[in-house]
């Protein structure tokens, strides 16, 4: 039998619901958390004092507070993208079969920091230091459709590749189907930091007769995998409404 939460786990409720909301009146949380009014305004009334919550004006909704924020900044100074990511790339490439591959911007590429291979006779290589065109790559279009619209429009001026980027964008995975090298095909997500910002992606390339068939099997795994590694930044998505 489950025992009953406690305070502390109702309180860390409501702190990861304020987060993901970024501000909430006291009600709402309530009401999200299945609490009495009682409970919920007693709960935050103590992370208020402890400076984890503070309140927007009197009687107003409550965000995190500068405990919180301190306890965040902490977290992610110890946060390195290539350590996080790597264990995600070997998941990768054993649940695919095939190269995965981390990269970061630099002016109008990505440049490639980490890789891992299969043990395959033929695979898709991508050394480290090597770099990747924007418009072109699953690594650079994943990039691309994770930008804020006005950044976006000042790297993008062509109105097809605009469509494609918004179709990668809603199912949250881009592809290169030999686009870049006619022998290879391969899907990419962005990797967000704390702020939301992309910093990086993260792809699974493969020989383009065995990639191509299974990549909108691959992409969501892609997808998925990325969205752990900006987990471990700090990244919180915003909930979708309803």
């Amino acid at each position: 039998m489950t025992p009953a939460p406690g305070a502390l786990d109702r309180g860390l409720g409501i702190l990861r619901l304020v987060a993901q909301h970024r501000r909430m009146p006291v009600a709402g949380i309530a009401d999200a958390l299945g609490l009495s009014r009682a409970t919920a305004y007693r709960l935050v009334e103590r992370l208020r004092d402890e400076g984890w919550l503070i309140s927007e004006g009197h009687g107003g909704p409550v965000r995190l507070g500068p405990t919180a924020a301190q306890l965040a900044a902490a977290a992610l100074e110890s946060v390195n993208l290539r350590d996080v990511a790597i264990p995600v790339l070997r998941e990768l490439v054993e649940a695919t079969g095939e190269t995965a591959n981390l990269a970061v911007p630099n002016g109008a590429e990505m440049v490639f920091v980490a890789r891992e291979q299969p043990v395959r006779t033929v695979s898709v290589v991508a050394y480290t230091g090597s770099t990747r065109p924007f418009h072109t790559t699953s690594l650079g279009r994943a990039y691309l459709m994770a930008l804020p619209a006005p950044r976006r429009a000042e790297l993008v001026t062509d109105a097809d590749l605009e469509r494609k980027l918004d179709t990668m964008r809603a199912r949250g995975w881009s592809e290169d189907r030999r686009e870049f090298d006619p022998s290879s095909c391969c899907c990419g997500a962005p990797i967000r930091d704390h702020t939301g910002e992309p910093v990086a992606a993260l792809s699974v390339a493969g020989v383009a007769e065995r990639m191509d068939p299974v990549l909108d099997e691959v992409g969501p795994q892609v997808r998925d995998a990325a969205a752990r590694i900006s987990a471990s930044l700090g990244y919180l998505p915003p909930l979708s409404a309803g």
